[in-house]
């Protein structure tokens, strides 16, 4: 009887940890340094582990990124683009990374971006960042997080290699 009871609570406690649920407004800011041009946004998150995420846009309207398992859906200045990112290797690590910043999974997005990690501890906030070990021609060259007491993020500023900076900032 005890090994059942041991049992089911691993179960339960499995499905409770699976079931980690996020949704929350979010701002955003696209930099395009080499124009000096800025594209703010406005919309909201909803991330359910371990691989569903939907950021849709209400500034700019109509833009999207949804990740649901291996399809990634996104939509830009009017390009809507459906790919499965078990058959695209760059698509695939986006939507890992993305994931991964997400679900506090930083060590696994370092290691599959091949970045270095720090960690910082600074009150309740966490601080975690990953800059890449060599120069690319896509991908990130950092990735900078912040996560409050409660393991969420509230900041996440992903540098590319091509000089686009988004900032996302997470209001719950």
């Amino acid at each position: 009887m005890k090994k059942l009871l041991i049992l089911v609570s691993l179960l339960l406690a499995g499905f409770v940890a699976g079931a980690q649920e996020l949704h929350c407004n979010f701002t955003s800011v696209k930099t395009f340094k080499a124009v000096h041009k800025e594209v703010k946004g406005v919309g909201t998150v909803t991330y359910t582990a371990p691989d569903h995420l939907s950021m849709v846009y209400s500034v700019p309207e109509g833009e999207y990124l949804i990740i649901e398992g291996n399809i990634l859906k996104n939509s830009v200045a009017g390009k809507a683009v459906t790919v499965d990112t078990s058959k695209n290797a760059l698509m695939r690590k986006l939507r890992n990374t993305l994931l991964d910043c997400i679900n506090g999974d930083y060590e696994k997005a370092a290691r599959e971006n091949d970045a270095e990690l720090t960690v910082q501890q600074k009150g309740a906030v966490k601080t975690v960042t990953l800059t890449a070990r060599k120069q690319a021609v896509r991908g990130y060259s950092s990735i900078v997080i912040d996560y409050n007491a409660a393991g969420h993020p509230v900041r996440m500023v992903m540098d590319e290699f091509g000089g686009i900076e988004t900032e996302f900032k997470f209001l719950y």
